[in-house]
């Protein structure tokens, strides 16, 4: 066990007053509340006051000493040397001795301040620290692990505070004291009490910024005992698959990156790390990819110029550094092609491109890729991305648009890192409208007779027509659960574009209408759902 140095204790003193002692309780008038603290000399057993009033002064103080949550004063001392104060002073921040404390028991007990007792102003300031009655405090410190890591960034530190008992000098758990302690160099602080058995525990997280070593600090009165816990890095493996060497790649595409990433845990084991990973040619040009939680790597690079390319984790302070891996791109040319290019649209309004991305010239690595963008300029408008894929070279592809067609736009395919346009084709058909469609009357017995009619038109221009001589289907849905829609027949629209067509009522359940078979000029489209009870 270690003395306090001298700014050991001024830390302690001014922090037992922050931190534990309880907002004080006047009988009187009063100003700022006195410290008081433990001191030990010679086998005998003393409190510390330090004056902070300037209502009262050094002689006019008893300290009152009793159990925590009890009343009972078992000693009331005054203090010594307080004839050394002048009377032309208030002696602020003087620190006395009291006259020595005898107690019933060994263990901690709550110091209060009282000023004139029993007289009419008398002050009391309540809980201004505590006295450990124990002779010859001993703390012993000890860790659940013998550093921190990234395996262990929680590490607890426990300890046992033990005493002579003063009557007996028996050597005992000093149970329910009090001990300040702090871990500078991850700036943590607080106080903890021993329990039963004399024992506490603390705890400490730890981040990637933690220093590469922490000493924990516990003080009780005089007395100081510390443990200093390193921070250890663990090693980093990184293994790059691909690619390897140099590289030759058309501008704007996609190399494959492939390798894994492992730490060298505390049990000397290896095991997979999911973690940043930069690739690029320098700061400010890095890319950021992930590892997977098996620590594999599987991205790749966009080839935009020539040049040494360095694919390396994120720096941790968890771990040490590899060595990054490298590899060296031809300047790339701009031979990107798209070529067998189609773009169809559907009746349902889904546009869809078919085609083949290849060079003009030069070879590539297997697994070069490029990301396509399907783009929509309507009209009276510019060119927007209406979404992206990837494609690979050498191979056919088969994209589609989450965007719906409009009755005629611009769509057009383009390699989004390369610079290159495909051309651009008109998509569209005319819009279909099924209207004022229904099945009558809405309730009839089984076995009456249903009609399903409504309207079909068209729109080839600007206007809205009727729609002659199409075929509309009429579909129904049982309501019993499970139940699928069938188709029950189909009838012509008339010159007026309407059409009817009549069913027997079998069953409760859903109509609707629907045009589907469409010219290659026409959407289709689908009437309202009708219910229709029959009793």
């Amino acid at each position: 066990m270690k003395k306090f140095t001298a700014a050991l204790a001024t830390t302690l003193v001014a922090s037992s007053a922050t931190l534990i002692a309880v907002p004080a309780a006047h009988a009187g008038g009063g100003d700022s509340r006195g410290r008081t603290e433990t001191v030990q000399e010679g086998g005998t057993i003393y409190a510390s006051y330090e004056h902070m009033s300037s209502a009262f002064r050094p002689e006019d103080v008893t300290l009152r000493i009793h159990e925590e949550n009890k009343s009972e004063v078992l000693a009331d001392v005054r203090l010594v040397g307080t004839d050394k104060c002048p009377a032309t002073s208030d002696c602020y921040e003087d620190v006395f001795r009291s006259e020595p404390v005898t107690l019933p028991a060994m263990g901690s007990y709550v110091i209060d301040v009282v000023a004139r007792e029993g007289q009419p102003n008398e002050v009391v300031q309540r809980a201004t620290g505590h006295l450990n009655y124990g002779l010859n405090p001993r703390l012993s410190l000890s860790s659940d692990h013998p550093w921190a890591s990234y395996d262990n960034r929680t590490v607890k530190v426990s300890g046992s505070l033990v005493a002579e008992d003063p009557h007996t000098h028996e050597v005992k758990p000093f149970t329910g004291v009090g001990l300040y302690y702090r871990a500078r160099e991850i700036r943590g602080e607080g106080w903890v009490w021993t329990n039963d058995a004399g024992r506490f525990t603390t705890t400490a997280y730890y981040d990637e910024n933690s220093p590469a070593a922490t000493t924990f600090e516990y003080m009780v009165d005089e007395q100081y005992e510390s443990l200093n816990l390193p921070f250890r890095k663990q090693e980093l493996k990184f293994a790059v698959d691909a690619p390897m060497g140099t590289v030759t790649a058309p501008y704007g595409s996609e190399i494959p990156v492939r390798g894994k990433l492992t730490r060298v845990a505390d049990d000397g084991t290896e095991k997979p790390l999911a973690a940043e990973v930069r690739i690029g040619t320098g700061p400010g040009a890095d890319t950021i990819a992930r590892t997977g939680q098996d620590g594999v790597l599987t991205t790749g690079y966009t080839v935009k110029q020539g040049g040494q390319v360095s694919v390396r984790p994120t720096e941790s302070n968890w771990f040490t550094a590899p060595e990054p891996h490298s590899f060296t791109v031809a300047r790339p040319s701009r031979t990107s092609k798209l070529s067998n290019v189609e773009g169809k649209v559907d009746k349902y309004r889904k546009v869809t491109f078919t085609g083949k991305l290849g060079v003009t010239e030069g070879s590539y690595p297997a697994g070069t890729k490029a990301e396509i963008s399907i783009d929509h300029r309507p009209a009276s408008g510019s060119w927007k991305s209406t979404g992206t894929f990837d494609a690979a070279y050498g191979a056919s592809f088969t994209a589609s648009s989450p965007k719906k067609a409009d009755s005629g736009a611009q769509w057009r395919l383009r390699l989004v890192h390369a610079g290159v346009d495909g051309t651009s084709v008109k998509l569209g058909r005319a819009y279909t409208k099924i209207w004022n469609d229904g099945v009558s009357p809405e309730g009839v017995r089984k076995g009456a007779t249903l009609t399903a009619k409504g309207g079909l038109m068209h729109k080839p221009g600007s206007t809205w027509r009727p729609y002659a001589g199409q075929q509309v289907r009429v579909w129904f849905k049982a309501k019993a659960a499970g139940s699928a829609w069938k188709e029950l027949g189909s009838t012509k629209t008339r010159s007026d574009g309407t059409f009817s067509k009549k069913f027997t009522a079998q069953q409760d359940g859903t109509w609707q209408m629907r045009y589907t078979d469409t010219a290659p000029t026409h959407y289709a489209d689908h009437g309202t759902e009708d219910y229709v009870d029959v009793r």
